[in-house]
């Protein structure tokens, strides 16, 4: 069943941190390759960044992430761009935070990832179009919700299409993804970011509207290579 075409591809190579937009991505085992791999760590607790908990991590969405030929770079401006792992990036992050950070990547130095859950973040051009109908004044960016995919789904169904989907698999070119359950949602979608205003209400209108999910999460079942465009259909 023909359910939509892939519309949007992100990767977040840090954790909390701005991802990257891209045309194509690979899809391995544990999600987008290079996803998350890496979190900001509080220098003296070694306590990941938690902006969606604590005020003191809140400008972290600030700082913009993406990957390099040799690994992850970091940009508090977006057009100077500092490697990690290095003492420069670690001082322009501590720099934007007002205290001291480190990057570190995650599974390698006893360093745990924020979450445990299915790793591949799927959204659909549905669920904005009733979020931005149920709130006609808010910024309803997708780059609040960080999908890994945004789906455009054929239909005009202003719904949250893809709940209806959890324990179905997709195919999305050579790759088959199944979903597993609704993403939940946390403070995270009312943070500030660039270009984004902070607003409680959208948080609150998912709580009320979606069960406090919005998107779904999914594992992969079949890797490979998805590019934007590509046609996705429910099996």
């Amino acid at each position: 069943m023909q359910f939509g075409t892939t519309r949007e591809l992100w990767r977040y190579p840090v954790s909390s941190l701005t991802g990257e937009q891209l045309e194509t991505v690979e899809l391995d085992d544990a999600g987008v390759a290079g996803d998350r791999k890496w979190g900001l760590f509080d220098a003296e607790s070694n306590v990941v960044a938690a902006p969606e908990t604590e005020r003191r991590w809140r400008p972290v969405p600030g700082l913009r992430a993406r990957a390099a030929a040799d690994g992850p770079e970091i940009s508090g401006d977006g057009d100077t761009w500092h490697s990690l792992p290095s003492p420069t990036a670690d001082t322009i992050a501590s720099g934007h935070l007002e205290f001291p950070v480190r990057f570190l990547p995650f599974g390698e130095t006893g360093a745990s990832p924020r979450y445990v859950r299915d790793p591949l973040h799927i959204l659909t051009t549905s669920s904005l179009a009733r979020l931005r109908a149920l709130l006609p004044a808010a910024l309803i960016d997708v780059r609040r919700f960080r999908p890994n995919i945004l789906v455009d789904t054929d239909t005009d169904d202003v719904d949250f299409v893809e709940q209806r989907l959890i324990g179905r698999r997709l195919r999305i070119s050579e790759t088959v993804v199944e979903i597993t359950e609704p993403c939940s949602r946390c403070a995270f979608t009312a943070l500030q970011q660039p270009g984004i205003p902070f607003d409680k209400d959208v948080l609150h209108t998912i709580a009320r509207h979606g069960g406090g999910g919005f998107g779904v999460l999914a594992k992969v079942v079949t890797p490979g290579r998805i590019t934007c465009g590509d046609a996705v259909t429910v099996d």
